[in-house]
């Protein structure tokens, strides 16, 4: 049978759909609901980051004695400069540089450091722009992982040159035990600039997302009553 009748009403109508568009419908439809909850989710996770680094702005910066402190806790540390990192492809007033991080030394166990911002125009930095001992202050930031489509190690640039900080597997390659977060230094070295570890509270834009996914649900389901809606065959 190529309709099937669901539900019929003597006012005249009748709601009669293909059984194909009846699935396509609850997929299309269920697909949305689950996006729109997972932007949901997302604004309530942007919120929380967000207002956890504003808790943190009201406390004083303190030494850091190893251990793993809050997210964007404002810390310093000292020790000795030893390795250094370029994050490339970070774009600053729409010029195209890098990060230029740091292996930190010191008496709790290595430290990655953002020393901050350079041109990509400019000479690579070297240990010899750097004090062979120093002590920074900044925000605690955890990197966040993304989908890469090729293994970091397979590039032979790496880690000298990195896309992206993936704090686990620069400790397997060092062989030491990194901590799994790093000072974003809000004093970056000479011909630097200061890299912002503020987080943008991008809640309203998933908000704004997730109520655009109930509304592409809600308009499948209209759409589909519409399209099975007909008039009543006259006996």
């Amino acid at each position: 049978m190529i309709v099937k009748r669901l539900l019929g009403s003597d006012s005249g109508w009748q709601f009669a759909a293909r059984p194909g568009y009846l699935s396509f419908a609850l997929f299309a439809v269920g697909l949305c609901l689950c996006l729109s909850f997972w932007q949901w989710q997302r604004a309530g996770s942007a919120e929380a980051r967000y207002q956890q680094f504003v808790q943190q702005q009201s406390q004083p910066a303190t030494h850091w004695h190893g251990g793993q402190p809050a997210p964007y806790k404002a810390l310093k540390a000292s020790g000795q400069l030893q390795q250094l990192f370029l994050l490339d492809n970070q774009i600053r007033q729409g010029i195209v540089g890098w990060h230029v991080l740091g292996l930190l030394a010191t008496d709790y166990g290595p430290l990655l450091l953002n020393l901050g911002w350079q041109s990509a125009r400019e000479p690579r930095p070297s240990l010899n722009n750097f004090p062979s001992v120093m002590t920074v202050s900044g925000l605690a930031v955890y990197p966040e992982v993304g989908l890469m489509l090729a293994p970091a190690e397979d590039d032979p640039a790496w880690p000298g040159i990195m896309q992206q900080i993936d704090i686990p597997l620069l400790r397997q390659r060092l062989d030491a035990k990194l901590a799994d977060f790093m000072i974003v230094v809000n004093t970056p070295g000479t011909g630097l600039a200061t890299v912002h570890a503020a987080p943008d509270n991008k809640s309203a834009m998933h908000i704004g997302y997730a109520l655009q996914w109930l509304l592409i649900a809600v308009a499948c389901l209209t759409v589909f009553y519409f399209a099975c809606r007909g008039e009543k065959d006259d006996p």
